[in-house]
């Protein structure tokens, strides 16, 4: 069984509510190559885990591939049609990890596409 704090019983998948996290994309979106920091490098031996991710390229002709990187190191990767009317809903069964105090990060490819990027996820051993 799982708990929280005061005693009650966590029934959630991966992790009681004070671990989880979430990022919320800057108004304009991402917009160059810069990486753009999802979840901070936690404490030592503690990683950040993205279980969830909202992603959309509003750009009207800029497609661009944007990754996710356990620091500088790219885990994950996807293909964004410039132009998209709707938002792409991404849950990971097996969540994104970072290696231990490692940053979660996310960026574009391709400068000038305007990425939306929301995330969501949990710190843990």
């Amino acid at each position: 069984l799982l708990a929280t704090l005061i005693g009650a019983l966590v029934t959630k998948p991966y992790a009681i509510p004070e671990a989880d996290w979430q990022f919320a994309a800057a108004a304009g979106g991402i917009i160059n190559t810069t990486d753009v920091v999802l979840r901070a490098a936690a404490a030592a031996g503690i990683r950040n885990y993205v279980t969830s991710i909202d992603i959309r390229n509003a750009h009207p002709t800029v497609a661009t591939e944007v990754v996710i990187k356990d620091g500088a190191t790219v885990i994950w990767r996807i293909w964004l049609p410039a132009s998209m009317t709707t938002p792409w809903d991404i849950d990971f069964p097996t969540p994104l990890r970072s290696s231990a105090n490692a940053a979660l990060n996310a960026a574009a490819i391709a400068s000038g596409a305007s990425i939306y990027l929301d995330a969501q996820g949990y710190t843990a051993p």
